[in-house]
């Protein structure tokens, strides 16, 4: 009988903590839909700010890049203000003696280009008659196709509401007979809107350069008193104080860093330009040397306008599409060596990261803003990975970022 009830007794405190959980309040669920809901929020936030967040992030990074050069020179001048403009009117140099290299190669080139249609035009003339014939057949094929598609278009119905459908009347062939553009009145149009479109890119980024020269003349000007102030928004914290003091100065650090990469490979593959134009005996193979270095500022799409570029040199020089051709190749595969791998690993290097993660972090920003996505996307992601490492809530994703 004792050990009858000594059974529910012991069975007690399990129904009781069966209970007390069962009225406990709901856990609160986490994260996994709300962290990629605001992901795709923080994503679409950055492009749609990109018209404001462009500007404000390379000015930010030019004023981290310059603070060394602006310090050295306030304590030289005695005025901070004299530094930081002084600061500027280098950095402003430097990028118009670029300009200036990479616009005066492409005017030599444009201003050659209908020579080297000419040339193109000759050897097409006194190509063999097997390269003629499939030329003609896939001419007479396309213009067949056309034909097809326009009558297609001139007899399907028209359905009108509360109308029986009827068929469009077949124009004569005299009146359905149109004007086609030939290849010198197409490139004319294209010309045509490639300066339109063209004027509209330099006037956007003459605006964004100067806004990204301003923000950073205000922030150098705001010196140690800026940054002072910044970092007293996590003043009620002293670790988290010490925290973000020491992800802003690796920030800077990390951007100096990257300049200095890029120094090192834009410089790389203007030696290696200027040693393959010289040896293919091209003319003004300094300049375009230099033209490469500038160019590879912009990954990638520098470097594919400079294949074309140099190809179109080397045609020009040799009267060959084989030359061509060649110094094509040889640009692709010295702009895949040194513009992508020997880049990645030194930034990689550089950063303690993983080069598939600065490949990866490039194409995304060049996915979410463009070319300004190319320039800025590799210190973008060395320094999302700085402020992960400074973080609670980043340090898995500094982990996965790391080399």
């Amino acid at each position: 009988m004792i050990a009858a009830d000594a059974a529910p007794q012991a069975e007690l405190p399990a129904e009781a903590a069966e209970l007390a959980e069962a009225q406990a309040p709901p856990r609160a669920r986490s994260g996994t839909a709300s962290i990629v809901l605001a992901t795709l929020a923080v994503i679409a936030a950055l492009w749609w700010g990109q018209r404001f967040l462009v500007p404000l992030t390379a000015g930010l990074m030019l004023a981290m890049l310059l603070m060394p050069l602006t310090t050295r020179l306030g304590a030289w001048l005695h005025s901070g203000l004299a530094a930081t403009v002084l600061g500027l009117a280098l950095a402003m140099g430097t990028l118009a003696a670029g300009a200036l290299a990479f616009g005066g190669q492409l005017v030599r080139v444009a201003e050659r280009v209908p020579e080297m249609i000419s040339m193109a035009a000759q050897q097409l003339a006194e190509s063999d008659t097997a390269a003629v014939s499939v030329l003609s057949r896939a001419r007479d094929a396309l213009q067949q196709l056309d034909r097809a598609a326009d009558r297609l278009i001139a007899t399907k119905p028209v359905t009108r509401p509360g109308r029986r459908p009827a068929a469009t009347p077949v124009a004569s062939p005299a009146s359905a007979a149109s004007p086609n553009l030939g290849l010198a009145a197409g490139a004319t149009v294209a010309l045509r809107e490639t300066a339109v479109s063209g004027s509209s890119a330099l006037m956007s980024l003459a605006s964004n350069l100067a806004i990204i020269l301003f923000i950073a003349f205000f922030v150098l000007s705001g010196g140690q008193s800026l940054a002072a102030r910044f970092l007293g928004l996590w003043s009620y914290n002293h670790r988290v104080h010490h925290s973000a003091r020491l992800a802003m100065f690796e920030c800077a650090r990390q951007t100096r860093l990257y300049a200095g990469v890029l120094l090192i490979t834009n410089t790389s593959i203007g030696i290696a330009v200027w040693a393959a134009f010289a040896v293919a005996g091209l003319p003004d193979a300094v300049g375009w040397g230099v033209t490469a270095a500038v160019l590879h500022v912009v990954p990638y799409l520098g470097m594919a306008l400079l294949t074309v570029l140099g190809a179109a040199e080397a045609f020009l020089a040799h009267e060959s599409i084989g030359a061509a051709l060649a110094m094509a190749t040889y640009l692709v595969l010295m702009s895949t060596v040194i513009g992508t791998l020997v880049t990645a690993w030194l930034q990689g290097r550089a950063a303690k990261m993983n080069p598939a993660t600065v490949f990866i972090g490039l194409m995304f920003w060049s996915a979410l803003w463009g070319i300004w996505g190319l320039f800025l996307g590799p210190a973008l992601v060395v320094l999302l990975k700085v402020v992960a490492e400074h973080s609670r809530w980043g340090t898995r994703l500094a982990r996965l970022m790391q080399g």
